[in-house]
């Protein structure tokens, strides 16, 4: 029994929906099931009964309930109790991220970090998603920052960031002035992308492919700061979340459009760590992490409403 199968249970009871809880979640369903089922099987009763309408629960999944809630209950407290250490935290903290997150996201939050806590020290890597996931199972660093999960066990996600994907132009596009765009003007403009190895670029791709849609790609990269520079210059569009964006969106160096009917799926950040391995100072980043996120996504609101470059909310 773990913590991934608990959470699971309790959010499969508190939707009444597998399929609810596998979004609430940001899993696959069959991941949710499987959680079950091995919670399940541990404790040798059935704690769910699926039927028409709600998942509900068994007589020994009422009887367990109140356990699992403490479970939590107490896990909560602790975090709060290890977010509470003063100035004197010390130590070291390695982490692992893409290049776009540690170019344009985790300075910020790094630097507000030191700032609390001046004596503890860093040692960041930067990796490919897949990369980043194999080293963390072979325990080169603590934490991880990534876009997207994996099925590997032993691995926990915890989401801390969700945005929807937009289009972002330059200024002076002809679709600039426009407040939302239809998916088919979108692709009648040359994309910038990433390369087809990505999970970025493969993401595009089913979810184009789905509407048989076709698209020009006019640059194919890994390097975003030259995917924003060919954007400023007009040479064509890129589809990405607002958050490796808000610098260039607040200067009004790009303009983030809307995406009517919206096809593709949020776009996720997760904070991911090795079952049963955190320690006090991990606690204490995932902790500061998350309240830095939400405080740059306050502040960019506030500017956004005030500045028309409607910088879009993140939720989780």
């Amino acid at each position: 029994m773990n913590l991934e199968q608990i959470t699971t249970f309790l959010t499969v009871y508190q939707h009444g929906s597998y399929k609810k809880a596998a979004e609430m979640l940001y899993l696959p369903q069959p991941t949710v099931s499987h959680r079950i089922n091995q919670l399940e099987k541990e404790l040798g009763k059935s704690l769910l009964m699926r039927g028409k309408g709600k998942v509900k629960l068994t007589e020994e999944g009422k009887a367990f309930l109140p356990y699992a809630r403490q479970i939590l209950g107490a896990l909560n407290e602790g975090q709060e109790a290890v977010a509470r250490v003063g100035e004197g935290a010390t130590g070291k903290l390695s982490i692992g991220c893409n290049n776009s997150f540690a170019a344009y996201v985790l300075p910020d939050v790094m630097d507000s970090f030191i700032e609390d806590y001046p004596h503890v020290s860093f040692k960041v890597y930067t990796f490919a998603s897949s990369e980043l996931v194999r080293l963390m199972k072979n325990q080169h660093f603590q934490l991880g920052i990534t876009t997207y999960t994996s099925n590997d066990s032993g691995l926990i996600y915890r989401p801390v960031l969700s945005e929807q994907t937009m289009l972002f132009v330059s200024p002076e596009h002809r679709l600039a002035k426009q407040k939302r765009v239809s998916l088919e003007e979108i692709l009648k403009e040359p994309l910038l992308t990433y390369p087809k190895d990505t999970q970025y670029r493969k993401m595009i791709d089913v979810t184009l492919n789905q509407f048989n849609f076709r698209y020009q790609t006019k640059l194919e990269t890994n390097n975003l700061q030259l995917i924003k520079h060919f954007i400023k210059r007009n040479a064509g569009v890129f589809l990405c979340g607002c958050s490796v964006m808000q610098t260039e969106m607040i200067n009004k160096e790009l303009v983030s459009l809307e995406i009517e009917n919206n096809p593709f799926p949020l776009r996720q950040v997760f904070v991911a760590y090795r079952e049963n391995e955190l320690h006090s100072l991990d606690y204490l980043f995932i902790k500061h992490f998350e309240k830095r996120i939400n405080q740059r996504t306050n502040s960019g609101l506030s500017l956004s409403s005030q500045e028309d470059s409607r910088i879009l909310s993140f939720g989780g």
